[in-house]
C-alpha cells in the first residue's frame, strides 16, 4: 500500500530538516490509512472488537533527509503475521530516492483486561485479505 504525504513546517527543525521523531508518526498515519482502506479503522477495531492495537518495538533507519515542503510516499505493507503478533515494513521515497526505512511489530490487548490477546478473526482476515 502508499500513503502520501508532504512534510509541514512544524516537522523540521533548526535546520529545516524533518525532525527524526516524525517518522514514527509517519508510520503511525500510514497504518490508519491502511486500516481504513480495509474498512476497519482503528475506532472500530476499539469499539466492536473491545481491543487495543499497541506498538511493541519500533526500527527506523535513516538514509536522507526530508525538508519543509517535500512530497513523499510511504511504500508499506504487513511483513510477518502470527497467532498473536504482526509487522510492518516501510520505505520512506522521496522522487525514486529512499529516505528511510523501517519496521514495527504489534500486539492486540483486551481493553479491559490490558493482556495481549490472539489477533481477533476478523482482524486478522482483513489483514491476510492484503
Amino acid at each position: 500500500m502508499i500513503y502520501k504525504r508532504k512534510v509541514q513546517f512544524y516537522e523540521t527543525d533548526a535546520q529545516g530538516i524533518v525532525h527524526h521523531s516524525n517518522y514514527p508518526r509517519y508510520f503511525e498515519e500510514a497504518r490508519g490509512y491502511y486500516l481504513e482502506k480495509l474498512g476497519y479503522p482503528y475506532d472500530k477495531v476499539r469499539k466492536d472488537l473491545k481491543t487495543d492495537i499497541v506498538l511493541l518495538e519500533l526500527i527506523i533507519e535513516y538514509k536522507k533527509p526530508l525538508y519543509f515542503g517535500d512530497s513523499f510516499e510511504i511504500k508499506f505493507g504487513i511483513s510477518e503475521m502470527d497467532k498473536f503478533f504482526f509487522s510492518f515494513e516501510y520505505t520512506v521515497i522521496k522522487n525514486s530516492s529512499i529516505i528511510a526505512t523501517g519496521k514495527t511489530k504489534h500486539a492486540c490487548l483486551n481493553r479491559n483486561t490490558g493482556k495481549i490477546i490472539s489477533i481477533p478473526d476478523i482482524l486478522r482476515s482483513k489483514l491476510h485479505g492484503t
